[in-house]
């Protein structure tokens, strides 16, 4: 019987509350008052304490291990890759020893400590909040407002990424490395079929994600009651004040309500949050003289929220980004609130247009202006579709949450690995930095068909255990490391060399154990021929192996 979970998460209440700290909290203390003995391991960005010391404290009853991280820990090429967690993450598993691992947002913790939970034979669950998996901007934003919907294009917003070590990488790299983790995961649970959908189509096999609502406290929110208004409809905006959330968009409609002689007097809002745009909106108020009608509250704690729903008539949700399960959505249709959301994402499944709330077209402030107007002159349904977004997630309660997750987490089929990603393996990339042309061919050659069968890592990025799914060791530099090479004869791998370094390319001629290349078109070529003969592949391999078995072990005259 199940009777210890570790939950891992990015950051931890009471630092950085966002909306994934919140569940993580919620399903903590859920599972502890259902009997289980839970432990919290996360992040603590704090530059004043020394770098990765591991600090030990009971929050709300919960023992949380918190990994101190500094600043450059939050770097793109930093932020899902460190070894110093990875080790304190073992550590803790030592201490609490858990019978399942429950990860949650583990981009700017370390991706490692997934494969570390692997090795240990520990049952792994991870929630999906966002698309951290598969787009580093999480939010799945190009160009403004523009949606990616090819997420083999990373390069095109980031071609290339500076590592904790100073090297420049491909940004394909980092997120090959975070795929190749994620399928070392058991089973994944998504609060939306639209975020499922969303991984299944970045790699995800569809057996190993379960769609599970996160749920919310129907008790707390439904007994919050309204401070009556005699005159106009409150419209409230919760949550970080950042483009993506599609605060210049409110900003517009209410640009467009002013200038229209509704704001303030048909409509008045609520911002509550903070973020990068709290100054664009002070001025904004400020400039117009309309702080009678947009009342701005700054950031709220969520033991608070309460009194932001007291006077809340409509929640208004513009973001321009596909959101999950937002949960101040959930929360505000527990407490009656009808909701008025961008037409996008995780919203469609929460938002039934004209009944639980109101849709408009994502980035169209027109739209959403109108669409306040039609609400405010038309009080009545505001009441009526309350009362339907209350029945729509009446039933969604955190108990019923936990139910299912703990049935997740007892259910006996194993989805491993091996079974979902069997065509699946590693191209290895060794060297001190990855050379312009190495870089070109890794950007050319995922829009190839057939070729998603590959991750590229670096060499000092996986487990010992990796090896067996490598299938070619090549030298991104005109040197490598005398270790993977040492590895790649031990384990049997072919080696794709630079033509540059003699001493290789004479390596792999006389044991027949790899190809060489003068370029990037010698190389991409080389690549393709490789992976379409796995026989070839395996031929060269175990002439590695003999080369190594029969003597040609001292390398440090080659590198």
């Amino acid at each position: 019987m199940l009777k210890r979970i570790l939950v891992c998460t990015n950051f931890y209440p009471p630092f950085f509350i966002g909306g994934a700290e919140i569940i993580a909290h919620h399903q903590a203390r859920l599972l502890q008052k259902s009997g289980y003995k839970v432990a919290v391991f996360c992040g603590k960005h704090d530059d004043s304490f020394r770098h990765y010391s591991l600090t030990r404290e009971t929050y709300d009853g919960i023992d949380v291990f918190r990994v101190i991280l500094h600043t450059q820990n939050y770097q793109i090429g930093n932020n899902f890759r460190n070894s110093a967690v990875d080790d304190a993450f073992d550590a803790v598993v030592e201490e609490f020893r858990p019978d399942v691992i429950h990860f949650h947002n583990i981009v700017n913790l370390s991706l490692g400590i997934v494969a570390r939970a692997h090795r240990h034979g520990i049952r792994t669950v991870l929630t999906l909040h966002d698309h951290w998996g598969f787009c580093f901007k999480n939010t799945l934003l190009k160009y403004q407002e523009q949606v990616c919907n090819d997420y083999s294009k990373c390069g095109e917003c980031l071609p290339e990424l500076i590592d904790s070590r100073g090297r420049r990488l491909h940004i394909r790299m980092r997120q090959d490395y975070i795929a190749w983790q994620l399928a070392k995961v058991d089973r994944f649970v998504s609060p939306s079929s639209y975020l499922a959908s969303s991984y299944v189509k970045a790699g995800i096999p569809d057996q190993k994600i379960s769609v599970i609502s996160n749920g919310v406290n129907v008790d707390r929110f439904s007994q919050i009651t309204k401070i009556p208004l005699k005159k106009g409809v409150r419209f409230t905006f919760i949550g970080y004040l950042g483009f993506h959330k599609g605060v210049h968009i409110l900003i517009k409609a209410m640009e467009l309500l002013l200038k229209r002689g509704y704001l303030g007097k048909v409509c008045t809002v609520n911002i509550v949050g903070a973020g990068t745009m709290t100054d664009e909106l002070a001025n904004f108020v400020k400039a117009n003289q309309i702080d009678a009608a947009v009342k701005l509250w700054g950031k709220v704690e969520h033991s608070q929220i309460e009194k932001v729903y007291q006077h809340t008539d409509v929640l208004v949700t513009p973001s321009i980004w596909p959101e999950n399960e937002p949960v101040t959505i959930l929360e505000a249709m527990a407490a009656g609130i009808p909701v008025l959301a961008s037409a996008l994402g995780g919203n469609l499944e929460l938002v039934t247009d004209g009944v639980t709330g109101c849709l408009f077209e994502p980035g169209n402030a027109q739209m959403l202006a109108d669409k306040m107007v039609e609400i405010a002159l038309n009080r009545d349904r505001i009441k009526s579709m309350g009362h339907q977004a209350y029945k729509k997630v009446a039933d969604n309660t955190l108990d019923k949450y936990i139910r299912r997750i703990v049935e997740v987490y007892e259910d006996k089929e194993q989805t491993s690995m091996t079974k979902c990603n069997q065509h699946k393996h590693i191209i290895l990339c060794s060297g001190d930095h990855v050379s312009p042309e190495c870089a070109h061919v890794i950007d050319q050659f995922r829009q190839q068909d057939g070729n998603n069968r590959y991750w590229f890592v670096m060499s000092d990025w996986i487990e010992p255990e990796d090896w067996e799914n490598v299938d070619l060791v090549w030298i991104v530099d005109n040197n490598g490391k005398e270790r993977d090479l040492r590895e790649s004869m031990k384990w049997g791998r072919s080696l794709l060399v630079p033509e540059q370094n003699q001493k290789l390319v004479d390596i792999c001629r006389h044991s027949q154990c790899g190809l060489f290349y003068k370029d990037e078109i010698e190389a991409e070529v080389c690549l393709n021929y490789l992976i379409d003969r796995p026989s070839l592949l395996a031929t060269f391999g175990q002439n590695a192996k003999s080369a190594g078995e029969a003597g040609l072990s001292n390398l440090s005259y080659v590198l």
